[in-house]
Protein backbone atom coordinates (compact mmCIF):
# COMPACT_ATOMS: atom_id res chain seq x y z
CA UNK A 1 0.00 0.00 0.00
CA UNK A 2 1.91 3.54 -0.40
CA UNK A 3 -1.14 6.30 0.37
CA UNK A 4 -4.66 4.71 1.12
CA UNK A 5 -7.46 5.49 -0.76
CA UNK A 6 -10.05 5.46 1.92
CA UNK A 7 -9.39 5.78 5.73
CA UNK A 8 -12.12 4.45 8.74
CA UNK A 9 -11.29 5.92 11.85
CA UNK A 10 -12.92 3.92 14.59
CA UNK A 11 -13.03 5.68 18.16
CA UNK A 12 -12.75 9.23 15.86
CA UNK A 13 -13.70 11.80 18.45
CA UNK A 14 -11.00 9.74 20.89
CA UNK A 15 -7.63 11.83 21.43
CA UNK A 16 -5.85 9.26 19.32
CA UNK A 17 -8.65 9.27 16.66
CA UNK A 18 -8.30 13.02 16.03
CA UNK A 19 -4.52 12.75 15.44
CA UNK A 20 -4.71 10.37 13.16
CA UNK A 21 -7.79 11.89 11.00
CA UNK A 22 -5.12 15.40 11.44
CA UNK A 23 -2.83 13.58 9.72
CA UNK A 24 -4.68 11.92 6.92
CA UNK A 25 -6.65 14.89 6.29
CA UNK A 26 -5.66 15.58 2.35
CA UNK A 27 -4.20 12.80 1.35
CA UNK A 28 -7.63 10.39 1.35
CA UNK A 29 -11.07 10.07 1.58
CA UNK A 30 -11.92 9.92 5.90
CA UNK A 31 -14.92 7.83 7.30
CA UNK A 32 -14.78 9.51 10.98
CA UNK A 33 -16.76 7.28 13.11
CA UNK A 34 -16.94 7.65 17.16
CA UNK A 35 -18.36 5.99 19.83
CA UNK A 36 -22.23 7.23 18.73
CA UNK A 37 -21.83 6.37 15.01
CA UNK A 38 -19.55 3.05 15.65
CA UNK A 39 -19.98 1.02 18.78
CA UNK A 40 -17.31 -1.42 17.90
CA UNK A 41 -18.59 -3.85 20.84
CA UNK A 42 -21.61 -4.29 18.11
CA UNK A 43 -20.28 -7.06 15.75
CA UNK A 44 -23.04 -5.96 13.56
CA UNK A 45 -22.78 -2.46 13.14
CA UNK A 46 -18.83 -3.22 12.92
CA UNK A 47 -19.94 -5.30 10.15
CA UNK A 48 -22.57 -3.26 8.29
CA UNK A 49 -19.95 -0.06 8.68
CA UNK A 50 -17.07 -1.84 6.91
CA UNK A 51 -19.25 -3.26 3.87
CA UNK A 52 -20.47 0.20 3.49
CA UNK A 53 -17.60 2.26 3.05
CA UNK A 54 -15.03 -0.53 1.90
CA UNK A 55 -12.14 0.98 3.15
CA UNK A 56 -8.75 -0.47 2.32
CA UNK A 57 -7.23 1.29 5.81
CA UNK A 58 -8.96 1.32 9.43
CA UNK A 59 -7.51 2.35 12.43
CA UNK A 60 -8.92 1.27 15.88
CA UNK A 61 -8.62 4.55 17.61
CA UNK A 62 -11.54 2.41 19.92
CA UNK A 63 -10.12 2.07 23.31
CA UNK A 64 -10.84 1.80 27.24
CA UNK A 65 -7.55 3.78 27.62
CA UNK A 66 -7.45 4.86 31.25
CA UNK A 67 -5.53 2.53 32.92
CA UNK A 68 -7.13 2.53 36.29
CA UNK A 69 -10.80 2.94 35.92
CA UNK A 70 -10.18 -0.97 33.69
CA UNK A 71 -9.36 -2.27 36.80
CA UNK A 72 -13.05 -0.94 37.96
CA UNK A 73 -15.23 -1.61 34.63
CA UNK A 74 -13.18 -4.71 33.57
CA UNK A 75 -16.17 -5.93 31.32
CA UNK A 76 -16.42 -2.62 29.07
CA UNK A 77 -12.58 -2.46 28.86
CA UNK A 78 -12.22 -6.50 27.52
CA UNK A 79 -15.67 -5.57 25.36
CA UNK A 80 -13.65 -2.59 23.73
CA UNK A 81 -10.60 -3.09 23.58
CA UNK A 82 -10.46 -7.07 22.95
CA UNK A 83 -13.97 -8.00 21.43
CA UNK A 84 -14.18 -4.66 19.85
CA UNK A 85 -10.68 -5.22 17.66
CA UNK A 86 -11.86 -8.50 17.15
CA UNK A 87 -14.95 -7.73 15.18
CA UNK A 88 -13.12 -5.01 13.17
CA UNK A 89 -10.52 -7.55 12.48
CA UNK A 90 -13.87 -9.45 11.05
CA UNK A 91 -14.77 -7.12 8.80
CA UNK A 92 -10.70 -6.14 7.35
CA UNK A 93 -10.68 -9.79 6.28
CA UNK A 94 -14.11 -9.65 4.22
CA UNK A 95 -13.00 -6.34 2.73
CA UNK A 96 -9.25 -6.86 2.51
CA UNK A 97 -8.68 -3.74 4.50
CA UNK A 98 -5.25 -3.18 6.48
CA UNK A 99 -6.44 -2.96 10.08
CA UNK A 100 -3.96 -0.54 12.59
CA UNK A 101 -4.03 -1.64 15.98
CA UNK A 102 -2.29 0.73 18.32
CA UNK A 103 -1.41 -1.04 21.53
CA UNK A 104 0.72 -0.17 24.80
CA UNK A 105 3.93 -1.38 26.10
CA UNK A 106 1.81 -2.20 29.43
CA UNK A 107 1.90 -5.42 28.32
CA UNK A 108 5.50 -6.23 29.41
CA UNK A 109 5.75 -6.64 33.13
CA UNK A 110 8.98 -4.98 33.55
CA UNK A 111 11.02 -7.64 34.80
CA UNK A 112 13.15 -7.22 31.48
CA UNK A 113 16.17 -4.80 32.28
CA UNK A 114 16.87 -3.86 28.66
CA UNK A 115 14.30 -2.49 26.48
CA UNK A 116 11.36 -4.66 24.97
CA UNK A 117 11.53 -6.30 21.56
CA UNK A 118 8.42 -7.14 19.25
CA UNK A 119 9.37 -11.11 19.90
CA UNK A 120 9.54 -11.04 23.85
CA UNK A 121 7.03 -12.78 25.68
CA UNK A 122 4.22 -10.35 27.09
CA UNK A 123 2.94 -10.48 30.93
CA UNK A 124 0.26 -7.99 31.53
CA UNK A 125 0.11 -6.84 35.28
CA UNK A 126 -2.95 -4.79 34.87
CA UNK A 127 -5.99 -5.28 33.26
CA UNK A 128 -6.09 -2.54 30.63
CA UNK A 129 -2.71 -4.27 29.65
CA UNK A 130 -4.34 -7.97 29.45
CA UNK A 131 -7.19 -6.35 27.31
CA UNK A 132 -4.43 -5.04 24.81
CA UNK A 133 -2.78 -7.86 24.39
CA UNK A 134 -6.47 -9.63 23.89
CA UNK A 135 -6.76 -7.29 20.90
CA UNK A 136 -4.03 -7.67 19.56
CA UNK A 137 -4.02 -11.51 19.35
CA UNK A 138 -7.78 -11.16 18.50
CA UNK A 139 -5.96 -8.69 15.09
CA UNK A 140 -3.65 -10.90 14.36
CA UNK A 141 -6.17 -14.42 14.51
CA UNK A 142 -8.51 -12.86 12.54
CA UNK A 143 -6.74 -9.75 9.81
CA UNK A 144 -4.95 -11.16 7.57
CA UNK A 145 -3.16 -7.84 6.77
CA UNK A 146 -3.19 -6.35 9.81
CA UNK A 147 -0.22 -3.67 11.45
CA UNK A 148 -0.14 -4.10 15.14
CA UNK A 149 1.92 -1.08 16.44
CA UNK A 150 3.11 -0.65 20.43
CA UNK A 151 4.16 2.55 21.86
CA UNK A 152 4.79 4.23 25.14
CA UNK A 153 2.46 6.61 26.92
CA UNK A 154 1.18 9.38 24.34
CA UNK A 155 0.69 12.99 25.18
CA UNK A 156 -0.15 15.86 22.90
CA UNK A 157 -3.21 18.45 22.09
CA UNK A 158 -6.00 15.69 21.72
CA UNK A 159 -7.03 14.14 24.90
CA UNK A 160 -6.14 14.27 28.74
CA UNK A 161 -2.39 13.23 29.36
CA UNK A 162 0.10 13.56 32.16
CA UNK A 163 1.73 16.52 30.15
CA UNK A 164 -1.49 18.67 29.48
CA UNK A 165 -2.03 18.37 33.49
CA UNK A 166 1.22 20.30 33.58
CA UNK A 167 0.36 22.82 31.46
CA UNK A 168 -3.17 23.08 33.65
CA UNK A 169 -1.07 22.70 37.11
CA UNK A 170 1.46 25.55 36.55
CA UNK A 171 -1.24 28.04 36.93
CA UNK A 172 -2.82 26.58 40.51
CA UNK A 173 -0.52 24.41 42.01
CA UNK A 174 3.26 24.87 44.19
CA UNK A 175 3.59 21.47 43.64
CA UNK A 176 3.60 18.85 41.13
CA UNK A 177 3.93 15.19 42.00
CA UNK A 178 5.76 12.27 39.46
CA UNK A 179 6.54 8.98 39.32
CA UNK A 180 10.11 8.45 39.28
CA UNK A 181 10.28 4.73 39.36
CA UNK A 182 8.38 3.43 36.12
CA UNK A 183 10.59 4.02 33.33
CA UNK A 184 9.04 4.11 29.90
CA UNK A 185 8.85 6.17 26.40
CA UNK A 186 6.64 9.32 26.53
CA UNK A 187 5.49 10.10 22.82
CA UNK A 188 4.29 13.20 21.19
CA UNK A 189 1.07 11.99 20.11
CA UNK A 190 2.05 12.95 15.84
CA UNK A 191 4.84 11.41 16.19
CA UNK A 192 3.54 8.21 16.62
CA UNK A 193 0.82 8.79 14.40
CA UNK A 194 3.71 10.21 11.64
CA UNK A 195 5.37 6.71 12.27
CA UNK A 196 2.41 4.46 11.42
CA UNK A 197 1.19 6.30 8.71
CA UNK A 198 4.87 5.51 7.38
CA UNK A 199 4.78 2.06 8.06
CA UNK A 200 1.64 1.40 6.22
CA UNK A 201 2.81 3.59 3.25
CA UNK A 202 5.93 1.39 2.91
CA UNK A 203 3.19 -1.80 3.40
CA UNK A 204 4.50 -2.95 5.97
CA UNK A 205 2.44 -5.61 8.53
CA UNK A 206 2.77 -7.65 11.53
CA UNK A 207 4.11 -6.32 14.78
CA UNK A 208 6.11 -3.38 15.36
CA UNK A 209 7.45 -1.24 18.27
CA UNK A 210 6.72 2.60 17.18
CA UNK A 211 7.84 4.94 20.17
CA UNK A 212 10.29 7.84 21.11
CA UNK A 213 13.45 7.96 21.00
CA UNK A 214 15.24 8.17 24.62
CA UNK A 215 13.23 6.90 28.11
CA UNK A 216 11.62 9.14 31.16
CA UNK A 217 10.09 8.78 34.23
CA UNK A 218 7.07 11.11 34.62
CA UNK A 219 9.65 12.82 37.44
CA UNK A 220 12.04 13.65 34.61
CA UNK A 221 9.16 14.60 31.72
CA UNK A 222 7.93 17.33 34.56
CA UNK A 223 10.98 19.02 35.41
CA UNK A 224 11.63 18.84 31.26
CA UNK A 225 8.37 20.81 30.41
CA UNK A 226 8.69 23.44 33.45
CA UNK A 227 12.20 24.17 32.67
CA UNK A 228 11.10 24.33 28.63
CA UNK A 229 7.88 26.62 29.84
CA UNK A 230 10.73 28.46 32.38
CA UNK A 231 8.37 27.85 35.07
CA UNK A 232 9.77 28.26 38.33
CA UNK A 233 6.93 28.69 40.65
CA UNK A 234 6.18 25.00 40.68
CA UNK A 235 8.11 22.30 42.88
CA UNK A 236 8.03 18.81 41.54
CA UNK A 237 8.07 16.36 43.81
CA UNK A 238 9.34 12.10 43.03
CA UNK A 239 6.49 9.99 43.69
CA UNK A 240 7.03 6.31 44.89
CA UNK A 241 5.06 3.55 42.77
CA UNK A 242 2.19 2.24 45.18
CA UNK A 243 1.08 6.11 46.28
CA UNK A 244 -1.01 7.93 44.74
CA UNK A 245 -3.84 6.37 44.90
CA UNK A 246 -3.88 4.45 41.60
CA UNK A 247 -5.32 0.87 41.32
CA UNK A 248 -3.44 -0.57 38.34
CA UNK A 249 -0.26 -2.12 38.75
CA UNK A 250 2.24 -0.60 36.16
CA UNK A 251 5.87 -2.26 35.49
CA UNK A 252 8.74 -0.32 36.57
CA UNK A 253 10.60 -0.52 33.13
CA UNK A 254 8.76 -1.14 30.06
CA UNK A 255 10.83 0.57 27.80
CA UNK A 256 10.49 -0.65 23.65
CA UNK A 257 13.27 -1.37 21.29
CA UNK A 258 12.25 -0.02 18.19
CA UNK A 259 15.35 -1.38 16.05
CA UNK A 260 13.13 -2.95 13.98
CA UNK A 261 11.48 0.27 13.20
CA UNK A 262 14.60 2.12 12.68
CA UNK A 263 15.90 -0.80 9.63
CA UNK A 264 12.81 -0.08 8.36
CA UNK A 265 13.72 3.70 7.59
CA UNK A 266 11.65 5.33 10.11
CA UNK A 267 13.00 7.94 12.75
CA UNK A 268 10.79 9.01 16.03
CA UNK A 269 12.20 12.11 17.21
CA UNK A 270 13.00 12.12 20.78
CA UNK A 271 10.82 12.64 23.52
CA UNK A 272 12.54 15.92 24.65
CA UNK A 273 12.45 17.36 20.96
CA UNK A 274 8.50 15.64 20.69
CA UNK A 275 7.87 17.85 24.44
CA UNK A 276 9.44 20.67 23.45
CA UNK A 277 7.48 20.72 19.57
CA UNK A 278 3.98 19.83 21.62
CA UNK A 279 4.51 22.98 24.17
CA UNK A 280 5.87 25.04 21.44
CA UNK A 281 2.75 24.53 19.71
CA UNK A 282 0.04 24.87 22.64
CA UNK A 283 1.66 27.94 23.65
CA UNK A 284 0.71 29.19 20.15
Amino acid sequence: MTEPRKALVAGAAGGLGRAFIERLRGHCEIVALGHLELDVTRRNDVFDAIREHKPDLVINAASVSDVDSCEIDRWQAYLTNRDGAKHLAMACAEVGGLLVYPSSDLIFDGSKQTPYREEDPPNPLSIYGDTKLAGELAVMSHAPKHLVVRTGWLFGAYGRSYVTDLLAWRGTEEVVLGSDDQRSQPTYQLDFVDAVLELVKKGRTGVWHTASEGDATQYEVAQAAYEILKVKRVEVKPLRRGTGGRSALRPRYSVLDCSKLYGAGIQVRSWKAGLRAFLASAAG
